[in-house]
């Protein structure tokens, strides 16, 4: 079943939980904004699954014995629960943080509380660290990035005014909001753009402003956010390229050490280099990270990659040699 489909069936089950009368179909259908249809549709997949769902003339309810099972952690399960929420609120100005936060404090009041003394104890903070920090200040947009959230939760389109890095321009366009991604601290929203006809990714901060609109969309069923992003060496998408790279001895452990991406092939050499072929969409992201590591790599294909570090390398000495003559 489809995410989308979940999450409106959970729904209806929090609609029914809080009304202490029946609810008839007409209002179920205007509160989700799905035809009728579909709501009687819904009922009858929650009678499948056991939910006992009680009908009359007038609208529908849940039976009384009826209630969610509670979960039983473990204590360890707890602590790290509370690990990892703390580290969230690093997400400053974020919706995750707010949610995460009220979570969190959801659980330590439902502690013991001998055990709410332990988990409240500071240390417990400096204990992980997720690195989840933020290279934005997400605060001076906390408004509009709950907005698009939210939309994307509600499945509704979103009309926004996108500042574009290169052409130095803002652009309005009709977005499907998809997915969430957050890379070297930095989120991007992942949606079907009506104005490109494809799907693309937006960096958050970069959108000037943002309108939820009165019309729904339903995510394809073959989307998956990690095969969309499969190819690339971080978050950027564009043409496919081979790249081969060697690194030599006295970083090759250290290469081989990690898995950098999911083509990764490398192969030891008699002189204890090391050779790393990857398979990546776009060469900008894997121009940046090879050039991290100076002298110690060489680009053996593609020519596009080879030429362009170069031309960057002339351009910095030349800065270099500029600035040693000021």
């Amino acid at each position: 079943m489809k995410i989308s489909n979940i999450w409106r069936l959970l729904r209806i089950l929090l609609i029914f939980s809080r009304k202490t009368t029946n609810v008839k179909a007409k209002e179920l259908a205007q509160a989700l904004e799905i035809s009728v249809r579909q709501v009687y549709r819904d009922i009858e997949c929650l009678k499948q699954a056991s939910v006992p769902i009680y009908s009359d003339k007038n609208g529908f309810s849940l039976m009384p014995d009826f209630y969610m099972p509670k979960i039983s952690l473990e204590t360890p399960e707890i602590l790290t629960l509370l690990i990892l929420c703390s580290s969230i609120k690093a997400q400053k100005g974020t919706p995750y943080c707010e949610l995460l936060t009220s979570a969190c404090d959801k659980i330590v009041n439902a502690l013991p509380d001998g055990l709410k003394k332990v988990f409240l104890n500071p240390a417990y903070d400096v204990m992980v660290d997720f690195g989840l920090e933020t290279k934005v200040d997400y605060r001076k947009i906390e408004e509009m990035f709950s907005l698009i959230y939210e939309a994307s939760i509600a499945k509704k389109q979103l009309l926004i005014s996108y500042y574009g890095i290169d052409t130095k321009d803002t652009t309005e366009r009709v977005v499907d909001p998809y997915a969430f991604k957050l890379n070297f601290g930095i989120w991007y929203l992942i949606g079907f753009c009506h104005l490109r006809g494809e799907i693309r990714t937006f960096r958050i901060d970069r959108i000037r402003q943002s309108e939820v609109l009165n019309k729904s969309f339903d995510i394809p069923e073959n989307f998956n956010i990690d095969d969309y992003f499969l190819g690339s060496w971080g978050i950027m998408k564009g043409p496919e390229y081979k790249v081969r790279l060697k690194f030599s001895a006295s970083i090759a452990d250290f290469i081989s050490e990690c898995s950098w991406h999911p083509s990764q092939k490398l192969s030891k050499n008699k002189d204890g280099s090391l050779n790393a072929e990857f398979n990546v969409d776009g060469l900008s992201e894997i121009k940046t990270w090879a050039m991290g590591f100076g002298e110690n790599v060489e680009v053996l294909e593609p020519a596009e990659l080879k030429e362009d570090i170069v031309k960057t390398m002339e351009k910095t000495l030349l800065l270099y040699k500029l600035s040693g003559k000021t």
